[in-house]
């Protein structure tokens, strides 16, 4: 049985801001990640991710 680490409470996530423009696509990336919050649970602070490319 695995024990999961509880995650403290996050606040409510901010309105999200303009989306970017779509940049050119590198090379072995196929989709592209509209921006969006990600919490980070060290600074306990939302922050915004601009749309990006992945795999």
């Amino acid at each position: 049985m695995v024990i999961r680490k509880i995650k403290p409470i996050r606040p409510i996530k901010p309105i999200d801001k303009m989306q970017n423009m779509r940049t050119i696509r590198p090379i072995g990336k196929t989709k592209w990640v509209r921006a969006h919050w990600r919490y980070d649970y060290s600074r306990k602070q939302w922050e915004w991710v601009l749309g990006h490319w992945s795999k």
